[in-house]
């Protein structure tokens, strides 16, 4: 583990991490979707977004305008692999064929500790060269990697952090409340890749495109219920792959939602307390289920 993330993990049960937006500007990621398909075409003018209560003029950013930094945190513990890896790989490529140019991307692997293998930048090649070092082996830390995830993402603007699991935790220090509260303070879209039940019960009830619940849903395993509400609390998704041989799809239909994502830009105007406000966001005579988060957070940097 770095010495960064090792003083995050440790920090995590004395203090609360704190981060910020810019107070000029907040902007959203929304995902639209109408029957498990995405919606698109949608102007500004089609929704209606509420800032603690309070009815905001909104404006579409233009994705090439809003520059992301995505943070690859994947599970390289020992049952990942064989087929595992091989698919991890092709399916984080996909998700590096989808950046932009002014994107950033890093990556962090993870089995009984993390390790920074690239710091978040614009060099996606380092990202995929490192691909080619990653090697199973040790136990799984994985809400202490999400945690720190967490706060490693979050330093930047706009962030998106990816985290890739295929089994149950059996080592962390944290658990998922802390991550829960790490998450609900920062301002990182979270979407999860893993594998959710077995012989593909879980996939008949997921749109295998867009990753949204089509209706009710199997039983699933406990662990993906915690993950998927954790993601969809930030607006994102669990990404099931039924299977080990599903997961590069997986990643590949979670980097084509990326693309159909509208982002929406308000300037709450006057000072900005810090603290948790709450953002709703609803269609205007236009039909289809609004996914976003549910709230940003102004920290102590982030205040005038």
């Amino acid at each position: 583990m770095t010495g960064l993330a090792l003083a995050l993990l440790l920090a995590a049960p004395q203090q609360r991490p704190t981060f910020g937006v810019s107070v000029e500007s907040v902007y959203v990621d929304v995902f639209v979707t109408n029957g498990g398909a995405p919606v698109l075409g949608l102007r500004a003018t089609d929704f209606e977004l509420r800032d603690d209560g309070a009815r905001q003029d909104v404006e579409l950013a233009g994705l090439e305008s809003t520059p992301l930094s995505t943070l690859l945190v994947l599970d390289t513990s020992g049952s990942v692999a064989g087929q595992k890896l091989e698919q991890l790989r092709a399916g984080v490529r996909a998700v590096l064929r989808g950046l932009g140019l002014a994107d950033a991307v890093g990556l962090v692997s993870f089995d009984h500790e993390a390790r920074v293998r690239v710091p978040l930048g614009p060099d996606a090649a380092r990202v995929e060269r490192s691909l080619a070092t990653l090697r199973p082996g040790g136990a799984t830390a994985l809400w202490d990697a999400i945690y720190s995830g967490t706060l490693l993402a979050s330093e930047r603007g706009r962030s998106l952090l990816v985290v890739f699991t295929d089994g149950e935790d059996n080592l962390s220090w944290l658990d998922p409340q802390d991550v829960a509260r790490a998450l609900h303070v920062s301002n990182v879209l979270f979407q999860v890749v893993g594998i959710g039940a077995p012989d593909g019960g879980l996939e008949d009830d997921i749109d295998a495109g867009t990753g949204f619940a089509r209706g009710l849903r199997a039983p699933e395993p406990p662990r993906v219920a915690v993950l998927r509400r954790l993601a969809e609390s930030t607006g994102g998704r669990f990404w099931t792959a039924g299977s080990p041989a599903g997961i590069a799809a997986a990643f590949e239909a979670m980097a084509a939602a990326m693309k159909s994502r509208y982002v929406l830009r308000f300037e709450p105007g006057g000072d900005r307390r810090e603290g948790r406000h709450e953002i709703v966001v609803k269609l205007r005579g236009r039909r289809g289920r609004v996914h976003c988060r549910q709230a940003y957070f102004v920290g102590k940097a982030a205040a005038r």
